[in-house]
């Protein structure tokens, strides 16, 4: 089995999203909620801003991309300095939320799981 690559310090958003989000969910250490099936979506709105998706199966990511596949089931609306912290542990989602650094659209019921899927990632 493959190790958990390591988040580097100096990693983009985007970097994160192309070389690290799929392995770093796939191989964490923590059991995988099973029966999780969703499309996540981040928008990134400053930077190298774009939308990435990511699709969840049976709480595996099966795929990453730049590209709108289907209607997301919730969507994340954040800026790249506040999307690093929350991978960096500095500021949780919930926190981030209600300072008005993320929107969010969707089904709000996964999106407040988020605290406990940022473990995943």
């Amino acid at each position: 089995m493959n190790k958990r690559p390591e988040i580097p310090e100096n990693i983009t958003h985007a970097e994160y999203f192309n070389r690290l989000l799929k392995d770093r969910v796939n191989h964490a250490p923590i059991s995988k909620i099973s029966g999780l099936d969703a499309v996540i979506q981040f928008e990134i709105t400053d930077g190298e801003n774009g939308i990435w998706c990511v699709v969840v199966e049976n709480g595996f990511v099966t795929e990453v991309t730049k590209e709108t596949l289907v209607k997301p089931t919730c969507a994340f609306i954040l800026d790249s300095n506040t999307f690093l912290s929350i991978l960096r542990r500095e500021i949780t989602p919930q926190k981030a939320f209600f300072q008005g650094k993320v929107a969010i659209k969707g089904n709000m019921l996964l999106a407040l799981r988020m605290n406990i899927l940022v473990n995943y990632l």
